[in-house]
């Protein structure tokens, strides 16, 4: 999910929090601050700006069978 901190260490080069958000925003990472105050990239950012290939996946709702719905009423 997210980057770990030792992750977030060999991605910038940086131990201390400011010089990790300098970094990132000068690489265009997006990020959050935690209530800790550490940068939270998410991993799967990290590997789409590296070109890795990225899987999109569409939610499936499932309807139990005897549920009524607006098409489909019981």
């Amino acid at each position: 999910m997210f980057l770990s901190k030792d992750h977030l260490y060999e991605l910038t080069g940086y131990q201390r929090r400011p010089q990790q958000i300098a970094w990132l925003r000068a690489n265009g990472y997006p990020f959050e601050i935690g209530a800790d105050g550490r940068p939270r990239v998410l991993t799967a950012t990290v590997l789409a700006k590296l070109g890795a290939p990225v899987q999109h996946s569409r939610p499936q709702v499932r309807i139990p069978k005897g549920h009524a719905t607006a098409q489909n009423p019981s």
